[in-house]
């Protein structure tokens, strides 16, 4: 089929202002959250999509993948794109399925605490139509005005606000409505649905979710606390798990950090490290468990109530706004046991000052006494090779971090090289197999999970 007659083809399915051949929108569709200089592409050959379409129907989506599959052309699942790991990079081009149209709020269920909803609703969205029902969701991202519902699941989604308290987002999937690679629609239950979980899209396109919800939180009450160090920070926060407090959000932020954001005129504190806690639930549960909290902690860790609450209010923006001090940011995002961080901060820490290459340090607590930990470096994609620099000290971090017991948050475009050290072979081959029976030319979203496309200089130590 020529250009032309795919081009007619997709308008015909979506119509016309909703699909787009021009440069611009094909460039822009090209990156995600961090923006990748001509010498990235180059080396991993990353091709600009043919087509970008914004479908708003289950049907309509059913029926571009079978015009792929039919005409073997590659498609890529894109939504708010709020990461940077590249899992939305269309490698090989083709067609870029943007679903942030599928916003709709299909059914609420309050009697089984569950809510149907499209996949490109935004978290943010989201928890406003549940407050207004006097509900709330168990885990979202800390990326919600932006990042959606069905891109959180796809990358797997087990650390963010919540996620200490209520769990992965894995663990509140009710049912989801897929759309697999050769078009045919299926809805999926547990436990197979965790299949599609952290999947990156590679497996189908997910087109409805049903999630459970819980009671609207009587209160949250936010803490703030700073300390000299990351040993002092992680023991406090496990021996209060260990004593039984679940908290409902925990951002942990080192000196870096807190240098960066007072330069773009924020107010930080003159310690090492801030804590900033949040508990959730009723009256009686915040005070029994807050008292166990004032028993762990010492009063000169005590920040006041007010900047507390001020934090809290950012938890938001806390990661994205420091790529204001860029212009571009590079963050890894690697989950670790709360036992092993102090050695893993320590450890960045060695090697960036050996490199002499300023790296900062966020984290969000986990389910399972685990923490997110977020390292970050500032570039300047436009000048090449101190990208190509940053990103390959980059991928040395992430060596060492799987050396020392972490995983990665998400495998996208360049984690990929690192699954074999990850899982097992006999994992990996079973997800081949799969992938391979509903997917035989690799069209949906190629070159992620499985599909190993890092160039021989790229290619990460091992760990």
């Amino acid at each position: 089929m020529s250009n032309q007659n795919l081009f007619a083809e997709l308008i015909a399915i979506c119509g016309k202002e909703n699909v787009s051949n021009q440069e611009l929108d094909r460039i822009v569709y090209s990156s995600d959250l961090a923006s990748l200089p001509p010498l990235i592409r180059q080396m991993y050959k990353i091709q600009q999509p043919q087509y970008i379409v914004r479908p708003s129907t289950t049907g309509q989506i059913s029926k571009i993948i079978k015009l792929a599959v039919q005409h073997k052309i590659p498609f890529t699942t894109r939504a708010g794109a709020s990461t940077g790991n590249g899992a939305v990079i269309p490698i090989d081009g083709g067609i870029i399925l943007d679903l942030t149209q599928m916003q709709k709020i299909i059914k609420i269920d309050p009697d089984f605490y569950q809510i149907t909803v499209q996949p490109g609703i935004p978290w943010e969205k989201l928890n406003h139509f549940l407050k207004k029902n006097k509900l709330m969701i168990g885990i979202h991202p800390s990326s919600s005005p932006s990042a959606t519902v069905g891109g959180f699941i796809s990358t797997g989604g087990y650390a963010g606000i919540g996620a200490p308290k209520y769990g992965p987002i894995a663990q509140q999937i009710q049912k989801l409505k897929v759309i697999l690679p050769d078009g045919s629609i299926s809805d999926i239950y547990p436990p197979l649905s965790s299949l599609f979980v952290g999947a990156e899209g590679t497996l189908g396109i997910i087109v409805e979710i049903t999630l459970q919800v819980f009671p609207l939180s009587q209160k949250i009450s936010p803490f703030a606390f700073g300390f000299a160090d990351i040993e002092s920070a992680s023991y406090f926060l496990q021996t209060i798990l260990a004593q039984g407090v679940k908290p409902y959000h925990v951002m942990l932020f080192d000196r870096h950090f807190l240098d960066l954001s007072k330069s773009l005129g924020l107010e930080v504190p003159k310690n090492e490290f801030l804590l900033i806690l949040a508990l959730e639930g009723t009256e009686e549960t915040i005070q029994a468990e807050s008292e166990k909290i004032w028993e762990t902690i010492s009063d000169k860790n005590k920040l006041n109530e007010k900047f507390a609450y001020d934090e809290w209010n950012k938890r938001f923006k806390a990661e994205l706004f420091i790529k204001r001090a860029g212009p571009s940011l590079i963050l890894l995002e690697v989950g670790i046991s709360l036992s092993k961080i102090n050695h893993l901060y320590k450890n960045f820490k060695e090697i960036s000052e050996t490199q002499q290459i300023d790296l900062g340090f966020c984290g969000i607590l986990g389910h399972n006494a685990t923490m997110l930990c977020m390292p970050f470096m500032l570039t300047d994609e436009r000048n090449g090779m101190d990208y190509l620099k940053i990103l390959t000290f980059s991928r040395r971090l992430l060596s060492n971090a799987i050396k020392h017991g972490g995983t990665l948050y998400g495998v996208g475009l360049w984690g990929s090289s690192y699954l074999p050290y990850l899982h097992s072979q006999e994992k990996l081959r079973i997800f081949r197999e799969i992938k391979t029976l509903r997917d035989p030319e690799n069209l949906c979203n190629p070159g992620k999970i499985i599909d190993d496309r890092t160039p021989e200089r790229m290619k990460p130590p091992k760990p």
